[in-house]
């Protein structure tokens, strides 16, 4: 899984990319000048955050070029950490699911490994809010106005 930001990110949207890449155990790329489907030959599953007025506002999720999920947010400024690449978990039931995240996912088997395992990456989920913490330590709050899906745009 590729993530990236649109073109000329400001240097919070790109902190927040590189951050998001490393907690999710994805890979960040440069975007340049390149368009998405420029990207999108290369990668088939990407995210490109977007950002209004200089602030990340939006999370967009591509397969083969073609937007499939739209998340609108706003971030607190990320807290810098060093982190491994153990699988992340989210805790509650987030508005999307959390496989697009490369995170365990919320049914039988992986609440039971959740259980009996002790993650170091983890997503809490409280209404509109994610809260990101590694080693029980918050690194980013962010805040979630809405998820769209823009699959039925293309049936």
């Amino acid at each position: 899984m590729i993530i990236t930001t649109s073109r000329k990110p400001s240097r919070r949207t790109r902190s927040l990319a590189k951050f998001l890449a490393k907690f999710l155990n994805f890979q960040y790329v440069n975007r340049g000048k390149n368009s998405i489907e420029e990207i999108s030959a290369q990668y088939s599953d990407l995210w490109i955050i977007s950002e209004i007025k200089g602030n990340p506002a939006f999370l967009t999720y591509y397969h083969s070029a073609n937007p499939i999920l739209k998340i609108s947010f706003a971030s607190s400024n990320v807290k810098k950490v060093e982190i491994d690449e153990s699988p992340p978990i989210f805790i509650g039931k987030p508005p999307f699911d959390p496989l697009l995240f490369n995170a365990i996912p919320q049914n039988f088997a992986g609440l039971k490994l959740i259980r009996k395992l002790e993650f170091k990456k983890k997503i809490f989920v409280k209404k509109d809010r994610l809260y990101f913490y590694y080693n029980d330590e918050p690194v980013l709050g962010m805040r979630i106005f809405s998820v769209q899906n823009l699959i039925e745009k293309y049936r």
